[in-house]
């Protein structure tokens, strides 16, 4: 995830970033590959949703509001409006970040560069979005300040103190 900010995803990525999501939760629950689980039973199991995508897109956003609002360099509004002389190869337009964050928030490049001036307004929109890609993706259901990594928390596979033994004796 180091530099996701700066990723240009294609939906070929988006798939490979899930597939390894749910490597990293079969992982976790031991489930060998040669057992026939679903993915929707080992995320039911560990009472946890897909998340990192919406983790980078936030990211992707925070980022860019905060590029955009700094005053002293002018790079992110460079690379964000600035425009490249000459003719563009044939065929399909590759994908830009600039087509992800306008996909991941709803709005135009223009819309994005006035609303992150003001950081609060900012900070509610991408949360905003957030919501609106988990109520999208059948997720209406969470509430947003679970979706903060810190407050995500696993199950509790242990109940109680560690019992530690002495010769035998519990301490």
């Amino acid at each position: 995830m180091y530099g996701c900010e700066a990723w240009s995803q294609k939906k070929d990525d988006d798939k490979r970033i899930e597939a390894a999501e749910m490597w990293f939760y079969r992982r976790i629950l031991r489930v060998k590959w040669t057992d026939k689980r679903t993915n929707e039973s080992v995320l039911k199991e560990l009472k946890t949703e897909r998340t990192q995508l919406n983790l980078i897109n936030a990211r992707k956003l925070k980022y860019v509001g905060h590029a955009l609002r700094n005053h002293r360099t002018s790079l992110m509004k460079t690379v964000c409006e600035g425009r490249l002389d000459g003719r563009r190869r044939k065929g399909r337009p590759p994908i830009s970040l600039v087509t992800n964050l306008t996909t991941a928030c709803g709005l135009s490049l223009h819309q994005i560069v006035q609303k992150s001036q003001d950081r609060a307004g900012w900070q509610q929109k991408v949360r905003s979005s957030i919501a609106t890609a988990n109520t999208a993706s059948g997720d209406a259901d969470r509430v947003m300040h679970e979706f903060s990594p810190r407050s995500h928390t696993w199950p509790q596979y242990q109940k109680g103190p560690l019992e530690v033994v002495h010769g035998g004796r519990k301490t």
